[in-house]
């Protein structure tokens, strides 16, 4: 591989994981450099966090079909007809709960309606008349799966569970998902009612974006007060990987005949966040335990910045000085599976106005990617001021040329 003539700056990268000790010496070297330009800085690699020794090492899962994703970088590590379309049962309610919290408030009150009420399967048993918050609506449709729950949100937001479902197919056409239709607000069987492994991680990703859906499918327990006495609803989370996997951080279960067990899950280690789909898959919960834990191990801290290791110069106009040496304050360390698939550039002005006074505001950035998205910045900042040097005026010059 040939090395740019504007190389600035080379910096050694630090693999803190036992992975590497697969990889020859020679390739360890290759892995160990990020490369620096002005407004172009490039990281050259050759090879990756794991091997093919530790790719037989995966687990085998019970699911018919399954995907299990970087929720940060989009990157899908491991899949297996990710894209074939498959009924998803109460993994339905993902979408579900994020149409709802787009479309209402927590606090809005919502009056149960007789339609709401004596929906089969998994319930909270909603009775006519009853009112609740849309937020206690959403606990209940997310920890106890209940189906009544799910028919009263779709009535209140859309007056019906049909125009309900339009909005569900709009935001699964707006996130590029080819392969979803959804036909009820629940998931209980219809053959026009379907989704795929990959369209369920990109939902739950999306969903995930939103902290009141973070924090709903987070809880473990919910206790819901009722206004007509002292009485209460207590919840509790279908999602038993809360209490038995400490990197879980929320989930969604369903199941019906014909959908077998189905299952979303999220995992978060060392900044690592991961989301796993399963569909009818028997052993559910210890596939996702299993490939969370493969697939945080294949994983690896890279330090590609230590403190003021980073030097870009940036030109300055109606300064002391043409130039200005900008670098990093602080250490900046990644975990990232394959740094082949990790690069980096300056974003930076061509130029800045003297005076430059302030030390501590930054004028650049380097801007890492991993698998084309971004992952993280690290601020530069001036090593030194610079004054402003007032210049003569035009006819000052003039002035100036004649008479000297």
């Amino acid at each position: 591989m040939k090395l740019s003539s504007h190389i600035l700056l080379q910096i050694k990268v630090y693999v803190r994981r036992s992975v590497l000790k697969k990889v020859s010496f020679i390739k360890k070297v290759a892995v160990c450099f990020l490369l620096f330009q002005v407004l172009s800085v490039s990281v050259l690699a050759d090879g990756s966090f794991y091997t093919a020794s530790s790719e037989n090492q995966r687990p085998d899962l019970s699911a018919q079909s399954y995907i299990i994703s970087d929720a940060n970088t989009g990157e899908i590590l491991f899949s297996q007809d990710e894209n074939r379309r498959m009924p998803i049962a109460s993994t339905t309610k993902i979408m579900t709960c994020l149409v709802v919290l787009e479309n209402s408030k927590l606090d809005d009150v919502v009056t149960v309606k007789a339609e709401d009420c004596g929906i089969e399967g998994s319930s909270v048993y909603l009775y006519e008349g009853e009112k609740l918050t849309v937020r206690d609506l959403l606990y209940a449709l997310m920890l106890e799966s209940a189906n009544d729950a799910a028919v009263c949100l779709a009535n209140f937001v859309s007056g019906s569970n049909e125009e309900f479902c339009k909005l569900m197919n709009d935001k699964a056409k707006s996130l590029g998902l080819l392969n979803t239709n959804f036909n009820n607000p629940h998931g209980l069987e219809d053959p026009e009612h379907y989704s795929t492994a990959y369209d369920m991680s990109r939902i739950w990703i999306s969903a995930m974006e939103n902290p009141t859906f973070r924090e709903i499918v987070s809880t473990k327990t919910y206790r819901i007060d009722l206004s007509d006495d002292e009485s209460y609803r207590f919840l509790s989370n279908h999602n038993k990987l809360l209490k038995t996997y400490e990197f879980c951080i929320g989930g969604k279960t369903g199941y019906t005949k014909t959908a077998g067990r189905c299952l979303v899950t999220g995992a978060e280690n060392n900044g690592v966040e991961l989301v796993m789909v399963t569909l009818n898959a028997p052993d559910d919960w210890s596939d996702h335990e299993k490939m969370f834990d493969y697939a945080f191990s294949l994983y690896s801290d890279v330090d590609v910045a230590t403190s003021k290791s980073v030097s870009v110069s940036l030109s300055v106009v109606g300064g002391d000085k043409n130039v200005i040496t900008l670098t990093n304050k602080d250490p900046l360390t990644l975990t990232v599976r394959d740094i082949t698939k990790l690069s980096s550039h300056v974003e930076a002005p061509h130029f800045i106005y003297a005076p430059v006074k302030a030390l501590d505001k930054p004028l650049a950035n380097v801007v890492y990617t991993y698998n084309d998205e971004e992952v993280a910045r690290l601020p530069l900042y001036p090593e030194n001021k610079v004054s402003q040097v007032k210049r003569d005026g035009f006819f000052k010059r003039i002035f100036k040329f004649i008479f000297n």
